[in-house]
């Protein structure tokens, strides 16, 4: 399952990211805490596409569909 699947208000264990990425976007990820063993919960999925609002630590990031379904996660 990709980030982008996650459902609203709905929380999850980030497994990996995608290797095929930009190394830099790779690495901005990383430094933002998207990161393998990684808590993220979903706090709003943006109508017609648009990007996810996600919680990862105490930070609050949105990502678009690209990068969001590039990110594999599993669901508890």
């Amino acid at each position: 399952m990709t980030l982008w699947e996650i459902r609203n208000k709905q929380s999850a264990l980030i497994d990996s990211l995608d290797p095929s990425l930009v190394p830099a976007i790779f690495e901005r990820l990383n430094e933002m805490g998207f990161a393998a063993g990684q808590y993220i919960q979903c706090l709003r999925r943006s109508p017609m596409k648009g990007p996810l609002v996600l919680q990862v630590g105490d930070c609050v990031y949105s990502l678009e569909q690209s990068i969001a379904s590039r990110i594999n996660i599993s669901v508890p």
